[in-house]
Parts: C-alpha cells; sequence; structure tokens
C-alpha cells in the first residue's frame, strides 16, 4: 500500500496499490489520454530531478519566484531543498490575491487516473487551494505511486477525504481551465490555468 500524503497525523490517505512498474500500461495510457488535452507529462527518478524540472519550466516562463504549495513542501522536504540547491528562490503561496495570475505554481496530487488523465488534488488549506485556481501555469507533482487505472481506484480516496473531520478541497483536474460561450467559441485559461503539466516522481518522500 503505498501513501500519497497524510492529511493530519491521524488521518492517512493511501492509493490503492498501484505504480508504473507494477502496471507498465498505466503510465503510456495516462500520456496517451493527456496528449490531445495539452496536458505535459514527465516521470523523473527523484526529488532532484523533480527539482531541475521545477527550475527548467520556471526559467522556460520567466517566473523567478514559482509558488510552491505547503502542503508539498512539507510532504517533500527533499524537493524543496533541491530547489533551494538549484538556486531557485520558491516562495509559498501567502494567500489568494497574492497568487492570482502568478506566473507558475506547484501542488501535489494525491493520486493520477491512467483513464482519464486527471490528477486529484485535495489540499488542506485555501492558500495551497488557490495555485490550481489562480496561477497561469500549474505543475502537479504526483508520486509515480500514485498512479492508479481508473476512477474505481479513486473513490476509496475520495471516501477518505470526504469523511475527515472538516472535509477537504478534493478536484480531480483533467487538463487546463476550458470554458465556451455561447457561440461555441473557446477559450483556455479563464477559470483556472491556461497551462497543466504533470510530473510523475518515483521516489518523492
Amino acid at each position: 500500500m503505498a501513501t500519497i500524503q497524510r492529511i493530519d497525523a491521524d488521518t492517512p490517505v493511501t492509493a490503492p496499490e498501484a505504480s508504473a512498474d507494477r502496471h507498465p500500461d498505466l503510465l503510456a495510457r495516462f500520456v496517451e489520454r493527456a496528449t490531445p488535452l495539452g496536458i505535459d507529462v514527465d516521470r523523473v527518478p527523484d526529488a532532484a530531478a523533480a527539482a531541475a524540472r521545477v527550475g527548467a519550466l520556471a526559467a522556460e516562463l520567466g517566473a523567478p519566484r514559482p509558488l510552491i504549495a505547503a502542503e508539498l513542501r512539507d510532504t517533500a522536504p527533499r524537493l524543496a531543498a533541491a530547489l533551494t540547491g538549484e538556486g531557485i528562490a520558491w516562495g509559498l503561496p501567502e494567500d489568494p490575491a497574492a497568487t492570482r495570475d502568478a506566473p507558475l505554481g506547484v501542488s501535489l496530487a494525491r493520486l493520477a487516473v491512467a483513464e482519464t488523465a486527471s490528477v486529484l488534488l485535495a489540499e488542506p488549506t485555501l492558500d495551497d487551494r488557490a495555485i490550481g485556481m489562480l496561477a497561469v501555469v500549474q505543475l502537479v507533482v504526483c508520486p509515480t505511486d500514485g498512479l492508479v487505472p481508473s476512477l474505481d481506484e479513486a473513490a476509496p480516496v475520495l471516501a477518505a477525504l470526504a469523511a475527515r473531520p472538516g472535509g477537504a478541497y478534493a478536484t480531480l483536474v483533467t487538463g487546463p481551465s476550458r470554458t465556451a460561450d455561447i457561440e461555441r467559441v473557446l477559450t483556455v485559461g479563464v477559470q483556472g490555468p491556461a497551462r497543466l503539466a504533470v510530473l510523475f516522481v518515483d521516489d518523492l518522500a
């Protein structure tokens, strides 16, 4: 059983036993579904390599201070340390107003669903939640062991989150924000990030 993230010291939330190595087709299936949606997908071995990817994306976007969700910092302290080691002046989301139109925000996914190319976000605070609502580009970091075949495997995690005292901001995100007007003109990025990237990390803790 792969522990994805603790909500608090007493309430672990786990994903069903599944990984890209035990199910070799899962990552390929995720990429197949993600590509038409405009989702960038990558996989790296560890936190150091993940930090390098964050740095490369920040440089590409001209984002000198990417926002890192406090949840991700606490879950993956080696990633936070590696970002600092890379010379990346990252910061935490201070409040939703300060996060609005941030060039790059980095969040943690509890799991990813191969059949829909969705990632499950369940941020414990509104500040972390704002990254996926207000940043221009969102990079979602997901432990590779959190990749599951279908929404059926996501259901127990959603149930555990719903049963937590106080609930949770749980959202299945599939691609960048899209909306259409009455004339069916599609616009990307009006109600959320205009670009979504998913980074699977084999050894994130």
